[in-house]
């Protein structure tokens, strides 16, 4: 087996071992290569192929459901590099902001290709009508300007976004946090069958794996990572999946964005609450998106 083989199977089988965005394992993989890293961290030694982890990420490996790309290959989204310069809040409730050892797309579109003009649209799960508008409006001007919409898949907000992308023919990548073959949620199985057919899937979780909080968690930093600003369309708390990942945004210096709403409605509060760091721009359509995008 070549040494880049023996990488690639070491990350697959780290990610079935470690945390995802882990900051110490991100570190040791880069000083001392995946290999020796999992060598270590599952301290097994010659024989280190012959453990359960590998037989499952050899598994993994062969299912097809999905291609895996890591560091370094020229499909890699490098924007996800920036996540090594910044760590979390501390409340936040996520490990760590590391890079992802690998990750598993499938699509009909190329990672880098969709995602050079990229902007993040997400929110509130159980969106009133008026989010849901307002999340139309702006995922259709982006994406009638030349931008791909980056959502989580969830309902409410996201699926919104992900729907008015793909009423306008345009690609559309979902991220999510567990695995191609586990898509969550399972409701939207016909939604992620259509952002498939034209667009993407992205997730850090291999084959086989069960959709727990940390993932949920960590997915939203790569929500924040990969696209050039996200827009927060109605959340309720600061401790919500949405403004978790707006929070992600502003540590990574990129474009942070957020829609008014009224002040009476619980679902618009965490909008207004990201809306008081100077570093959110208040944003109510399409035009005004793009204005900071394009900035």
């Amino acid at each position: 087996m070549a040494s880049d083989e023996h990488d690639r199977l070491a990350r697959v089988a780290l990610t079935y071992l470690t945390a995802p965005g882990d900051p110490d394992v991100h570190t040791q993989v880069t000083r001392d290569g995946a290999v020796a890293t999992y060598r270590h961290l599952a301290q097994a030694g010659t024989g280190w192929q012959q453990t359960a982890h590998v037989r499952r990420a050899r598994a993994a490996l062969r299912t097809r459901r999905g291609r895996l790309i890591v560091p370094g290959e020229p499909d890699w989204p490098t924007a996800l590099d920036d996540l090594t310069t910044v760590s979390p809040a501390p409340d936040s409730g996520i490990a760590g902001y590391a890079p992802p050892l690998a990750l598993w797309v499938t699509g009909a579109v190329d990672p880098t290709t969709v995602l050079q003009r990229a902007v993040t649209i997400t929110g509130s799960r159980a969106a009133t009508a008026y989010g849901l508008h307002v999340a139309t409006d702006i995922a259709t001007g982006c994406t009638r300007a030349g931008w791909t919409i980056v959502a989580a898949g969830n309902f409410g907000i996201d699926a919104a976004a992900h729907r008015a992308a793909l009423t306008t023919e345009a690609p559309t990548v979902a991220v999510l946090p567990g695995s191609l073959d586990r898509p969550h949620p399972a409701g939207h199985h016909h939604l992620f069958d259509y952002i498939r057919s034209t667009g993407l899937l992205i997730t850090e979780a291999p084959p086989g794996t069960d959709v727990i909080r940390r993932r949920f968690l960590a997915r939203q930093r790569l929500l924040a990572a990969l696209t050039t600003g996200t827009v927060l369309v109605e959340a309720t708390t600061h401790t919500t999946y949405p403004v978790i990942t707006m929070t992600a945004a502003t540590a990574l210096n990129r474009i942070a964005m957020a829609v008014p709403g009224p002040v009476t409605s619980a679902q618009s509060a965490g909008c207004h609450r990201a809306l008081r760091d100077r570093r959110v721009h208040l944003v109510t359509n399409a035009d005004d998106v793009l204005t900071h995008l394009h900035h």
